[in-house]
C-alpha cells in the first residue's frame, strides 16, 4: 500500500469485535438519534415542537430526497396522524473524517421542526406517541424503504415505518 497514512478512531462500542462488524455497520449511511425535546402538550388548533439532533455515523450520505414525516400515534387507541414536514434527510451528512463516535458533537446535525396541528387534520384530545418517517417519496407501498434509526432498543414501529422519537398530550 503505498497510500496516505490515515489515524484510526477507536470507537469503544467496537472494542473486542472484528473490523468486519465495524465495515458493516457504518456502509452506507447510518443515522442516530441524539438528542430529543418535544412539546409537552399542544393545543388541537396549536403548534407542535420538536428540536433534537441527529448523527450520521455511516461512511455514506443520504444521496436523494427523503421525505420526512412526522405521525402522531395514539398511546390509548389505534388513530394515527401524519405531516409531512420540510426537513432534508441530505442535510444529516457523515463526519468528514469518519469520527462515528457520540462525544463528536460536531457531528451532530439538527432535527427542528414545527407543524400546525391543524396539518394533521383532526386529531382528538388524548396522549401520542410522536414518530418520524423517513421514506422514498416515489415508493408506492406504505412502509417498504423506510430509514430505521440505529439506536439501540424498541424505538422502531414496523407497522408505521417509522422511529419513535418522543411523546405529547393534545389538549
Amino acid at each position: 500500500f503505498t497510500g496516505p497514512t490515515k489515524t484510526a478512531v477507536f470507537d469503544p462500542v467496537y472494542d473486542g469485535r472484528n473490523g468486519l462488524e465495524y465495515m458493516r455497520d457504518r456502509l452506507g449511511y447510518r443515522l442516530v438519534l441524539r438528542e430529543a425535546k418535544a412539546s409537552g402538550w399542544v393545543k388541537q388548533n396549536g403548534t407542535l415542537r420538536f428540536e433534537g439532533r441527529i448523527q450520521n455515523v455511516g461512511f455514506g450520505n443520504v444521496v436523494n430526497r427523503k421525505n420526512v414525516s412526522v405521525i402522531l400515534k395514539s398511546k390509548t387507541g389505534s388513530g394515527t396522524y401524519t405531516a409531512l414536514t420540510n426537513l432534508d434527510a441530505r442535510d444529516w451528512l457523515a463526519d468528514e473524517n469518519g469520527n462515528g463516535r457520540p462525544d463528536n458533537t460536531a457531528a451532530w446535525r439538527d432535527l427542528n421542526f414545527s407543524v400546525a396541528m391543524s396539518e394533521f387534520g383532526s386529531v382528538p384530545a388524548g396522549d401520542y406517541g410522536i414518530y418520524l418517517k423517513i421514506n422514498d417519496p416515489k415508493e408506492q407501498s406504505a412502509n417498504r424503504r423506510c430509514i430505521r434509526f440505529a439506536n439501540k432498543g424498541n424505538s422502531w414501529d414496523a407497522d408505521l415505518g417509522a422511529n419513535l422519537i418522543g411523546s405529547t398530550t393534545v389538549k
